[in-house]
């Protein structure tokens, strides 16, 4: 996935429709965004702008088009991860863990998860 790619927070939910199934039609993409009180019009705007980022293609279908994700939705989350950690944690990893752990907010499971990805991650650097 192209860094310079910005995608805002509407794009990402209509991304993640794409990301769990796909292709999909403007009305099928609409239908799994009706939560949002969107019109079809502002669906299609969303669209439009993902597909002028390189995030989406389209496949003409009949007068329509089918559309799925152009991005993998893991290269995705690295990319904005990364600008999060950039912008509130001035680029520290281990500044954001630390914040996470000292608010109390992170289950014993997600700890423990956590605490084997770095186990794991110091075995493979010792090989």
């Amino acid at each position: 996935m192209n860094d310079d790619i910005s995608i805002t927070d509407s794009e990402w939910l209509v991304l993640k429709v794409l990301w769990e199934n796909s292709p999909q039609t403007l009305p099928q993409i609409a239908e799994k965004l009706s939560y949002t009180g969107w019109s079809i019009s502002t669906i299609q705007t969303f669209l439009a702008r993902l597909v002028k980022k390189s995030a989406v293609s389209t496949k003409k279908q009949g007068k329509g088009f089918l559309y799925y994700p152009a991005v993998k939705e893991e290269d995705c989350q690295l990319v904005q991860a990364r600008r999060f950690i950039d912008r509130v944690y001035d680029g520290s990893l281990s500044s954001m863990v630390m914040g996470v752990l000292k608010s109390g907010s992170l289950t014993r499971e997600e700890f423990e998860r956590l605490k084997k990805l770095v186990e794991d991650f110091e075995r493979s650097k010792k090989q």
